[in-house]
Order: C-alpha cells, then structure tokens, then sequence
C-alpha cells in the first residue's frame, strides 16, 4: 500500500476543513435574521477564506525550508560536525571540473 504523507495529507485536511466550514455556514448560519447571525456568518466566512488561503499556499507553494538545509531555522552545522563536513565536501566537488554530480 502506498504510504499517504506530507503534503498530500495536509492538503485533505485544508480542503476537509473547507467543506465542514462551507457547510456550517451555509446549514447553520443561513438564515441571517438577527445581528448575532450575521457576526457568526462573518466568522464562518473569514475563517473560510483564511483556509481557503492555506489551501492554496500549501498547494502552489513549493517546500522551501527542507530538514538539514541551509533554509531550516534549526540548521546549525556547529552543533552537528557531521553535516559541516558534508557541506564542504558538496561545495568541492561543485568546483570539481566537469562537475556531473549525481547527488547523493
């Protein structure tokens, strides 16, 4: 069975949570006829748009911050020597000539 993770999983949650939103909104609160109603509804509302951003975000943008890279907040090479070694052994054979590096 193929393994069902990342982003594929946090996509259904945005868009599960979008559904349960539209369909309180549109179940529930329908019926605007007090003040109270309409605050609610304003409530649903935004909290849809909001999530209807992060859908969107989590699917147009790409994962930039991967683990062990220099764009990960937790990134220190100082803490882990292992991964400093690993930087400056990538950094020269990128300065290799004829550098066809096929990534490890």
């Amino acid at each position: 069975m193929r393994e069902r993770s990342g982003p594929w999983l946090r996509r259904l949650l945005y868009g599960s949570q979008l559904v349960g939103l539209a369909l309180v909104l549109v179940a529930v609160v329908a019926p605007f006829d007090t003040a109270g109603d309409v605050l609610l509804g304003a409530l649903f509302a935004a909290l849809s748009v909001a999530t209807a951003v992060g859908l969107w975000r989590t699917t147009t943008d790409g994962d930039t911050a991967s683990p062990g890279t220099a764009e990960d907040i937790t990134y220190d090479p100082f803490a882990d020597p292992g991964q400093a070694a690993r930087d400056r052994w990538e950094r020269a054979v990128r300065r290799l000539p004829g550098g066809d590096d096929e990534g490890d």
